[in-house]
């Protein structure tokens, strides 16, 4: 199974466990085991409001994780988020996450981010994003991405809604150098 496969797995039994979790009267709960090729453990939490679970599984050489919540507020608001990693020795590493939420008043966000690192060439690749809306309708956010590898440096670009977009060249030992780009 490679990252991605692990990745997506992850980020779906998050999901799951967490609407399971959520059919559930309050409650909490947690199991961790430990031997000698690693560790392993889950936990689950379920309250008035919401709650969340996750479990990981951890090795010297590859291990996956995954989390997940969902939540609403007394008044109307809600949120939920998810996350997941996975990694393997020598091949290299992914994470993700996301959450939405939206309040009472109508105002509304989302984001996500993403990180998938290749141990063989040393390079990787981070993205992210967050928007709101106010409850006027006003947007905000920005979309990022960021391109490393390892020992030399990155090279970031940041797309805003209101604020304009710049590039970022974050070379090794050197000060970061950040350009505005021109509409």
């Amino acid at each position: 199974m490679d990252l991605k496969q692990y990745l997506t797995w992850a980020l779906a039994m998050g999901i799951t466990s967490s609407s399971l979790v959520l059919a559930q009267p309050a409650q909490a709960g947690r199991l961790f085991a430990r031997g000698a090729n690693g560790a392993a453990g889950a936990y689950g939490y379920q309250g008035q409001y919401g709650g969340r679970a996750g479990a990981r599984a951890l090795g010297y050489n590859a291990g996956a994780g995954i989390r997940g919540g969902q939540w609403a507020g007394p008044n109307g608001g809600s949120a939920q988020s998810a996350g997941a990693f996975g990694y393997k020795r020598g091949v290299g590493a992914a994470r993700g996450s996301a959450w939405q939420a939206q309040a009472p008043n109508g105002a509304s966000g989302s984001g996500y981010s993403k990180n998938v690192y290749n141990a063989q060439t040393g390079q990787g690749t981070r993205s992210s994003s967050e928007q709101f809306q106010t409850a006027s309708g006003k947007s905000y956010g920005y979309d990022g991405t960021t391109n490393y590898t390892k020992g030399q440096g990155a090279t970031s670009t940041i797309d805003t809604q209101n604020k304009g977009d710049y590039t970022v060249d974050w070379q090794k030992g050197q000060k970061p150098i950040v350009t505005q780009e021109q509409p």
